[in-house]
């Protein structure tokens, strides 16, 4: 009688492994599955904290210098610039803000100074910095992050007057 208890059955050792195997497989499945997902979660929450940072940045910087002749855009080296002009005592500034080598920059000078474009401060990572004039006050500025997504800021200016030269 003890005999027929201690024979095994190579039927029952085939069962185990394999479903160890199929639970092993499965587990790593999902496990690959969820590294996927975390991934791209984490490029998507990459690429628009750039583009929203950006933009919220420049609309900062405009509320700043919306007052007559504070706001314009003009052509220089880098291509089209954002102009902010702005008076701190008896002294007048100038912040240009601009896609350069990869990332939006800023360059903050003295009024009567010559701009060195490449001597900014770079902020963040974009491809593309795209800035228009749509109307009379009204701008229209594109971010493009390196993954090609992009987003929108339309300005309106309460006190627009031209300051500069509008491409």
């Amino acid at each position: 009688m003890n005999r027929y208890f201690q024979k095994g059955h190579s039927i029952d050792l085939l069962f185990t492994v394999s479903l160890f195997c199929v639970f092993a497989l499965s587990a790593l499945g999902v496990t690959a599955a969820g590294a996927v997902l975390y991934q791209r979660t984490v490029s998507q929450e990459r690429s628009d904290y750039n583009l929203y940072t950006a933009l919220s940045y420049i609309e900062q910087k405009l509320k700043a210098c919306d007052q007559a002749g504070g706001i314009s855009l003009e052509e220089e080296e880098p291509g089209t610039v954002l102009c902010l002009h702005q008076e701190i005592g008896s002294s007048s500034y100038l912040t240009y803000i601009y896609a350069y080598e990869g990332s939006l920059t800023e360059l903050f000078i003295q009024a009567d100074q010559e701009p060195d474009f490449s001597g900014g401060t770079p902020l963040l990572d974009i491809a593309d910095l795209d800035l228009a004039q749509t109307g009379q006050g009204l701008f229209s500025l594109t971010v493009t992050e390196p993954g090609g997504a992009s987003q929108t800021l339309l300005w309106q200016s309460e006190s627009f007057e031209t300051g500069g030269r509008t491409p």
